[in-house]
């Protein structure tokens, strides 16, 4: 017995043959429909093409007989010979009429399909045209009276689309390009075309097929930014399973319409990845149906640029700020209420002498450093002087606290991304690069930290003070300008501050060092190709730039001059640690484990409080980042082989070699040691501007300074302001005190977006770096090579090895030709080939003495 599968194929070849030949056929036993070929045949502009095909059919939930005709070598293609249900029934031609109002009809679909796919074909053409004749359009208008269901609105296709392509591009012009693509009012019915040619006729449709039709373009563009993707389908759910959120409904039918868009369907869109209506639209223009097909057409649309950035297209992470958004951040900087100056907490350090140092295109500059000093010698030098250094942080809950609106829109995203061609902040620009930043010469609040350190760099527990305050930054420096400062003295006389705060930081980086600091262990990191890329309007492209860092958390500040340690490592294109970046990397990890320190040792005051009834319930929980020290016993011969590489200069094999000793690092409330760090204990809240982690931390921090507050209050007798709320306290202020539990803050909340973040930063920065090498292939006659030096190995049976291309800064795999390589040999590679949309980048040996690198060269070929 035959199958219902096969039934229906077999059903669905002998209606086509008997489509074509004009017979009226009743296909018994299914749902009792029959269908006049004439009916079928009478779509508008509906070209059947019959080639070498085998057909597949279905039933589909109206009970209406629907079929494919299709090629055999490729997938399915909707062909136009669907019948419109509503249309056959009108004319006594369909018996069984779905009951399904809002559902559309299978031909509903394909008019929807073919609508879209004219107004891309006329978009397309336009932009063929345009250098011939401005500002016109091939485009004619046909409208019927039942075309806007009696909707008054003559441009209802722009304002159904127009918001709904948000976070599908990365630019503004997109986003507009695709929303007047259903722009009515540009259909001008007396208009020509540019080239004389006869003109192409567009139906405006009703307003659900528009809708289907916006739909349809989403798909599309979802399938276009799975370009590149690779894995099985598992695999690229969890790519983005960073969208998901408990509660979530299910996935709506296929181009299901919602009513009210907002950023919520902007993420399940990008969750659930409905790509098969795009796969229609692709099959309608006669394109492949790939991501790729679905890609090259939205770059000839013009809708993205070929070096779009789709991996941050697909991670959902909000492109723009919306409207709405722009509006809550114009609110935030008119509040007024500041829970800290009500309670006396804020405190004026304007007098003090702030520095801020960072990189010359900072903007959102969310850290300053300071030196007081205690006990001076009466020169006002500092000179023998006990110190206390200050580690002022922007105050941005200040300007988003708890329950605000603003802090929304910082969840949203957890994170700043700083890409080669972007930045993507956490804060829309009015608060992020002004009102939080800590900009020169202006009053700003913050949150601040003194400490004081012992002889050996460790933290005095009891000198630790933090409070909100109001500072005035004095300079704004680069990196840069400290280090021309320091090297000629002026960092030790007039700005002598600058000298203190240089001999605070070797201090504490020689203590973590000898607490077993990865610094100590591995003190040549491997460095790190930083690349930018800026649209140069002359050259109409983007301008790549790349130069290589080594980590400013690295552990030797190499020069260039000579010695022994330059010559036994050897790395010419690599820039040296500078002072300044020692300076800015240990205050700051000096903040943190004085936050650390001053937590638990409140914590001990806490418990030593007599009970008062009239106290308020009072603890602090912090995220500790805590890492477990490697286990070097039970994994003695690979410590031996670390050493080993070490001993014998092989200093980036060696620092490659030493990564499988360390351990994760995991967040706890609890206190515990980070073994990389070398320290007790770690809390990161120095970046509230650009991590949203950070800005929890400050949250739980000033609470509690508020509830401290609070109690002393109490316990004074005097009246607590009226201003302050349940939200500033994260508690009732109720007579019942002891009772009321603290609003405890989630602090994994938003380490989705965070955590996704850092593969769109790395695939981005693969992405410009590969398209820095294809522009020296593509310009070069000669094969391009790089030179490299093998870090180990990383699968024996493949010869596959880890390598390390100095000009690039890059870390790569290399599959050897010529067997078994060395850790540390170096190496001249060319390249094989090279994709950047793909990621895809292969070397093979150079011509260049067998690529085999012979003495220590002083620089590289040139490309």
């Amino acid at each position: 017995m035959s199958c219902p599968s096969q039934l229906l194929t077999a059903a669905a070849v002998l209606l086509c043959i008997a489509t074509l030949s004009g017979i009226q056929v009743a296909v018994v036993g299914f749902t009792q429909v029959v269908i006049n070929s004439h009916s079928l045949l009478r779509k508008r502009n509906c070209d059947v093409h019959y080639t070498s095909t085998c057909a597949a059919s279905s039933i589909d939930e109206r009970g209406v007989l629907s079929w494919t005709k299709r090629n055999c070598k490729s997938d399915p293609i909707i062909i136009a010979l669907r019948s419109r249900a509503k249309d056959a029934a009108d004319e006594g031609d369909l018996e069984t009429i779905s009951d399904d109002d809002d559902a559309l009809t299978e031909e509903e679909i394909d008019e929807s399909i073919e609508y879209l796919a004219n107004l891309i074909k006329v978009h397309l053409d336009s932009r063929r045209n345009s250098n011939n004749k401005d500002d016109e359009s091939d485009i004619s208008c046909e409208e019927s009276p039942s075309n806007y269901d009696n909707n008054s609105d003559n441009n209802i296709g722009y304002q159904l689309a127009k918001g709904r392509f948000i976070d599908l591009t990365t630019t503004l012009e997109g986003e507009h390009l695709l929303e007047h693509l259903f722009d009515t009012t540009t259909h001008n019915p007396s208009s020509q075309s540019i080239d004389n040619k006869a003109t192409t006729t567009i139906i405006i449709p009703n307003k659900r097929i528009i809708q289907h039709a916006i739909t349809t373009l989403q798909s599309l563009l979802i399938y276009g930014i799975q370009i590149g993707v690779k894995g099985s389908e598992e695999a690229q759910q969890k790519m983005v399973r960073h969208l998901f959120r408990v509660g979530d409904a299910p996935q709506p039918p296929s181009g299901s319409w919602i009513p009210d868009w907002n950023a919520d369907c902007i993420r399940r869109l990008k969750f659930f990845r409905d790509v098969s209506l795009g796969k229609l639209l692709l099959a309608k223009l006669i394109r492949k149906r790939t991501a790729q097909g679905a890609f090259d057409l939205l770059v000839d649309m013009k809708v993205w640029d070929r070096h779009v950035d789709t991996a941050l297209l697909r991670s959902g992470f909000p492109v723009r700020f919306l409207e709405s958004e722009l509006e809550i951040s114009k609110e935030a900087e008119m509040n007024g209420h500041d829970p800290d100056e009500v309670l006396g907490l804020r405190r004026d350090m304007r007098e003090q002498k702030v520095y801020t140092i960072d990189s010359a295109s900072t903007l959102d500059i969310d850290d300053g450093i300071a030196v007081e000093v205690l006990g001076d010698d009466g020169n006002g030098s500092g000179g023998g002087a006990r110190h206390r250094y200050w580690i002022h942080i922007a105050d941005v809950d200040r300007y988003a606290p708890r329950g605000s609106k603003l802090l929304s829109v910082a969840e949203r995203r957890g994170t700043s991304l700083y890409l080669p061609t972007m930045t993507l902040c956490m804060f829309p620009p009015n608060m992020s690069s002004e009102i939080m930043s800590l900009h020169a010469w202006e009053d700003k609040y913050a949150l601040s930290l003194g400490v004081e350190l012992n002889d050996d760099g460790s933290i005095n527990p009891s000198s630790v003070i933090l409070t909100p305050s109001v500072i005035n930054v004095d300079y704004r420096l680069t990196y840069d300008q400290v280090d021309e400062m320091l090297d000629e003295g002026v960092g030790y006389a007039e700005e002598w501050q600058l000298g203190a705060l240089l001999a605070a930081a070797t201090k504490r980086r020689s203590h973590r060092v000898n607490r077993g600091s990865t610094e100590g262990m591995v003190p040549f990191p491997i460095p790190k190709g930083m690349v930018t890329a800026k649209y140069d309007e002359k050259l109409g492209d983007y301008d790549i730039s790349l130069r290589i860092e080594t980590t400013h958390n690295s552990g030797a500040n190499i020069t260039t001059g000579g010695g022994d340690i330059c010559d036994a490592h050897y790395d010419p294109y690599c820039t040296p640690v500078s002072s300044s970046q020692l300076i800015v990397t240990e205050m700051m990890i000096m903040a943190g484990e004085a936050i650390g320190k001053w937590q638990m040792h409140q914590a001990a005051q806490e418990e030593n409080n007599v009970e008062d009834v009239d106290q308020l319930t009072n603890e602090l929980k912090l995220p500790f980042r805590r890492q477990p020290a490697p286990d070097f016993k039970s994994r003695d011969r690979e410590k031996r082989q670390m050493d080993f590489l070490y001993e014998m200069g092989k200093r980036y094999p060696h620092a490659w070699y030493a990564r499988r000793f360390f351990n994760k690092v995991n967040v706890s409330e609890e206190p515990g040691p980070h073994f990389g760090m070398g320290l007790d204990c770690y809390v990161q809240w120095s970046s509230p501007i650009r991590r949203i982690t950070d800005l929890q931390v400050h949250a739980a921090l000033k609470r509690y300074l508020r509830r401290k507050r609070v109690n002393k209050m109490l316990r004074e007798g005097k009246a607590i302001p009226s201003s302050i709320s349940k939200m500033d306290l994260g508690c009732e202020l109720s007579k019942e005190r002891k009772v009321k539990e603290i609003d405890s803050i989630d602090y994994t909340s938003g380490l989705g977006m965070i955590f996704a973040g850092r593969p769109i930063q790395s695939s981005s920065s693969n992405y410009w770096t590969f398209e820095y090498i294809r522009r020296l292939v593509g310009s070069s006659d000669e094969e391009v090579m790089f030179e490299s030096v093998v870090l180990g190995c990383i699968n024996k049976d493949r010869n596959q090895y880890a390598i390390y291309i100095y000009e690039l800064g890059l870390e790569h795999r290399y599959l050897s030709e010529a067997g078994k390589l060395e850790e540390g040999k170096k190496l001249w590679l060319k390249v094989a080939s090279v994709n950047p949309k793909m990621e895809l980048l292969t070397f093979s040996l150079a011509s260049k003495s067998g690529g085999i690198h012979a003495k220590p060269m002083t620089s590289a070929p040139a490309a």
